[in-house]
């Protein structure tokens, strides 16, 4: 457990920051304060960088298969039991996304839409991708010694969530539920 601080501090920090934050504010104003900066670079970058929470994890997995059984293994084992665990929480709640949430409670507020990015209606808690990620992440911690590393783990995990709430795709607390799933 010592040799992961540096992945583990940064996500309590996280948690807790995002725990305050969504007790303190609704989740309609804290979405619209989250994604109010916009820059065309920023809807490139999350656009494609999202998908670090989708289909990546299993191209690494592929990849280790080549370096190492074991440890592509335990990504692919990782991968599929919180993928299992999304899928059941996700059908449980059934909660509105940010987009169907704000068309029918603020019809009047128009979410920024990037061109080609498809915004989905339903399950949005937990995060998928949010899952997905800090899972990944955390998997690689595992495998590596330099605490560097495992901060550098901890940032594009938490990048991940982000894009997830940039991208009007879901709200802070469906990220927090699926970093802490994840990292489970």
């Amino acid at each position: 457990m010592k040799r992961y601080l540096a992945f583990y501090i940064p996500y309590l920090v996280f948690v807790i920051t995002f725990l305050v934050l969504i007790l303190c504010n609704n989740k309609a104003d804290l979405h619209l304060w989250l994604t109010s900066i916009y820059t065309p670079i920023g809807d490139l970058f999350f656009h494609y960088y999202t998908l670090v929470g989708d289909w990546v994890p299993y191209a690494v997995v592929a990849g280790l298969l080549f370096y190492t059984y074991r440890m592509a293994l335990f990504v692919l084992v990782s991968q599929l039991a919180t993928g299992l665990v999304s899928i059941i929480i996700k059908q449980t709640w059934n909660e509105p996304r940010p987009v169907l949430y704000f068309k029918e409670h603020f019809p009047n507020i128009q979410l920024h839409q990037i061109v080609g990015e498809h915004l989905h209606s339903v399950h949005s808690f937990p995060s998928g991708h949010t899952i997905t990620a800090f899972a990944f992440f955390l998997s690689l911690c595992f495998f590596t010694k330099r605490p560097g590393l495992h901060f550098l783990y901890f940032i594009l995990a938490l990048l991940v969530g982000y894009s997830r709430i940039y991208l009007s795709q879901h709200f802070a607390i469906d990220v927090l539920a699926g970093s802490v799933i994840g990292v489970s």
